[in-house]
């Protein structure tokens, strides 16, 4: 008898959970308007960056245009370089008027045909000015040759 109560109080209060919850929930849930408002004045964004590594430097560069500020979603890079070899991955930007370096962190993938391999994946919040220029930069070892493939996305942000 005491089990059978059990088990309806338990029914009992799990119901009144599952109203509370399903209840609060839609009480923050937004109406439409308030989430996509001010979206539309965002401006999607993607760059490719063939970058060859020389001399253990390289470097890939785009311009912002006038008028927008540019945020840095996500950036996603292939490396290579000699076999045995390590690399750093910097994005500098300049943002209200300072420059800003952004290291980002490499997977070491391994050999593969003959190149040491690393890749980038990282979501970002970075933050570049009006015709300032974006830079990515690569530093690995001093000989052999190697580079990467980057590609970066985001979106353009007006400014007032």
């Amino acid at each position: 008898m005491r089990r059978s109560i059990f088990r309806r109080s338990a029914t009992f209060a799990a119901a009144i959970a599952a109203c509370v919850l399903a209840t609060s929930a839609s009480a923050v849930t937004l109406p439409k308007a308030a989430i996509t408002e001010g979206f539309d004045d965002y401006a999607p964004f993607s760059q490719r960056l063939d970058i060859v590594l020389s001399g253990g430097f390289g470097q890939g560069t785009f311009t912002v245009p006038a008028g927008v500020r540019l945020v840095i979603d996500y950036i996603s890079a292939d490396l290579a370089c000699n076999p045995g070899g390590s690399m750093l991955f910097d994005v500098a930007t300049t943002f209200n008027g300072a420059e800003v370096e952004s290291h980002l962190p490499l997977f070491n993938n391994g050999v593969i045909l003959g190149q040491q391999v690393f890749s980038v994946s990282s979501m970002t919040r970075i933050y570049a000015d009006p015709n300032s220029v974006v830079t990515i930069a690569l530093l690995g070892p001093t000989t052999g040759g190697g580079g990467s493939i980057t590609g970066v996305y985001g979106h353009f942000v007006p400014v007032n």
